[in-house]
């Protein structure tokens, strides 16, 4: 079965997705998708330069930080050594749609699980017989006799 997919630009990069991908961009404040190129089986449509009936439908799932990345300054000779961190802020995307303006999407019909009740047949159980607890016995404690030394 054949995927469709579709070449889109966001945030300065272009990517080629397709239903059901997740991918991480930039942090931007409103997602949108400008729409290059898409094929959906029957032929690649090419925008001039983009095509204003393809629909991308996505959802933000999260917001990460990339790896870090290490900016130094450094002067020779001269002891001037500055080490920074920086870590972008991420957004994680997945897509839920694509689709040309007025295509209706085929419904898809979901077969209900269908879950066989188990018969429980319960069978009665001799009860167990438990051995009565021995009592212990209590020892006496034994005294030590004192031990008188002999003066010379």
């Amino acid at each position: 079965m054949f995927k469709k997919y579709a070449v889109v630009k966001i945030g300065g990069k272009q990517l080629k997705i397709s239903e059901g991908d997740t991918f991480q961009i930039e942090h931007q404040a409103d997602v949108k998708f400008d729409v290059l190129a898409f094929n959906d089986g029957s032929g690649v449509d090419l925008g001039t330069p983009l095509l204003k009936d393809v629909v991308v439908k996505a959802s933000v799932l999260e917001e990460v930080k990339s790896k870090k990345v290490r900016v130094a300054r450094f002067r020779a000779k001269s002891r001037y050594d500055k080490v920074k961190g920086h870590r972008q802020v991420m957004s994680v995307i997945k897509i839920t749609d694509i689709s040309k303006k007025g295509e209706k999407k085929a419904e898809t019909v979901e077969k209900a699980d269908v879950i066989k009740e188990k018969t429980v047949v319960k069978v009665p159980t001799k009860a167990k017989e438990t051995p009565k607890a021995k009592t212990a016995t209590k020892k006496k404690a034994t005294v030590k006799s004192s031990t008188k030394v002999k003066e010379k």
